[in-house]
Order: structure tokens, then C-alpha cells, then sequence
């Protein structure tokens, strides 16, 4: 079915997220959060990362490290249950944040439903490029004038998505309900808006005048490729 890198910050004799996967058909390839580049060459290989620690605390940056090395979905499981826990999580590239103890059919379901999610939004178009700019649906790797651009997951994910809808208006609440594959809450607004500035910041020589993404007053955004279009 899949194949998932399980990191452990301990060892886990009987560890039941492994065997309820294995039961799932998934195949498991595994190892400890310490030694994490050891495994470098084989994140390449699987369709999703869980990182399961006790303490969150101390895993902050290797996540990061993680997303830099690839942009599959990353799943965290703790004990740990704190907001602020979460939160840095998720600013450190996590997809998702389960809390121990947790149902094992839930865990599968949220599993399926971002690789399932990564995997559609890498299917079309291959890759796209545009005035300099190149991005590789199924690297999931971004150029501009020839120098790799590091996006974070979500902000890749959104990029993607306006540019595979050139020149069409697009939505804060599309894309927060397809990216965040999540009802609207109360911070979407905020959540589209936040990520939008950090994809101009890093791809845009002006932020503050896209010729990227650009802002449709009123609706959302879309990416511009013909640059004769009125703002």
C-alpha cells in the first residue's frame, strides 16, 4: 500500500503504531530521530514520515530538517498534547499532530488522506514554467532564474495550485479548504494570507509588486502568466 519511515526518539519493543501499519498493508522502514540523516537517501523512497517522540521539545529543528529534505507529509505523534507544542510543530514543516493515545483507524485515515492529497496535487501538469520561474509537480522542487527556491509544504502546495490555474482568479476559501483539507475556520483568512506573503517573499523581486501572485481585490489571488493582464 504505502511506505512509511517510522523515527523513534527511544526504541519501542512493541511499539503498536507498527504493527497496526503493517496490519494495513503498509511497509515499514524504521529508525531513531537521532541518527535522522542516516536516512536521506531512503526519504526519498517512502510516501510519508511519522515522528514519534515523547518530547517535542527537542525535535523542533530536526523537523525542519526533515521538510528541507522532502516534502512528503510528515506526521508527528506524542504524549505531548500543549498548543504551543503543536504550533511550533507545524511552523517546523509537521502536516499533521496526533496525541497519544489515539484511535489506530484515525491515524491510517489521516495518513491516507495526505499522501492521497500530496500525491494528486504532484500528479498534473508535471511541471510549469513561467518567466523564469520552474516548478516540478513531482520533484516538488521550485528554480527561479536557475536557483533553487526552498518552499515549505503548504506554501509549495498553494503555489502549485494557482499556477496550475494560469490567470484565474482563485478564492481564500478554495484555497484554504483544499490545501488545509479542512472546513473554514475562524483564522483562515489569516492562515491563506500568511502563506501568500511568504511565497513572495521568496519568489517575488518586489513582494510588495508581485508579478507572480497576484492579488484579485475582493476574491483571492491567482497566478499571472500573460503580463498584460489589468490588476
Amino acid at each position: 500500500m504505502y511506505q512509511i519511515l517510522l523515527l523513534y526518539d527511544v526504541p519501542k519493543e512493541a511499539c503498536r503504531v507498527k504493527d497496526y501499519l503493517l496490519l494495513s498493508g503498509c511497509e515499514i522502514l524504521e529508525g531513531t530521530l537521532n541518527n535522522v540523516l542516516m536516512y536521506k537517501k531512503t526519504i526519498y523512497l517512502v510516501d510519508a514520515v511519522l515522528l514519534y517522540c515523547d518530547k517535542v521539545e527537542d525535535y523542533f529543528e530536526l523537523c525542519e530538517k526533515v521538510r528541507l529534505l522532502t516534502q512528503i507529509p510528515i506526521i508527528v505523534l506524542s504524549k505531548e498534547g500543549e498548543e504551543w507544542g503543536k504550533i511550533k510543530m507545524f511552523q517546523a514543516g509537521a502536516d499533521d499532530y496526533l496525541v497519544e493515545p489515539f484511535l489506530q483507524g484515525e491515524l491510517m485515515a489521516r495518513l491516507q488522506t495526505h499522501i492521497e492529497r500530496y500525491k494528486r496535487l504532484t500528479r498534473p501538469f508535471g511541471y510549469i514554467e513561467v518567466r523564469g520561474l520552474f516548478i516540478d509537480a513531482f520533484s516538488r522542487r521550485i528554480t527561479l532564474n536557475g536557483e533553487e527556491i526552498i518552499l515549505r509544504a503548504k506554501e509549495f502546495d498553494i503555489l502549485l495550485y494557482l499556477a496550475q490555474r494560469p490567470n484565474k482568479a482563485v478564492t481564500k476559501q478554495e484555497i484554504y479548504t483544499t490545501i488545509w483539507h479542512d472546513d473554514l475556520g475562524e483564522g483562515y483568512y489569516n492562515s491563506v494570507a500568511v502563506h501568500i506573503k511568504r511565497i513572495r517573499q521568496k519568489i517575488e523581486k518586489d513582494p510588495l509588486n508581485p508579478q507572480f501572485v497576484e492579488t484579485v481585490w475582493g476574491i483571492g489571488y491567482r497566478f499571472r502568466v500573460n503580463t498584460d493582464l489589468d490588476v
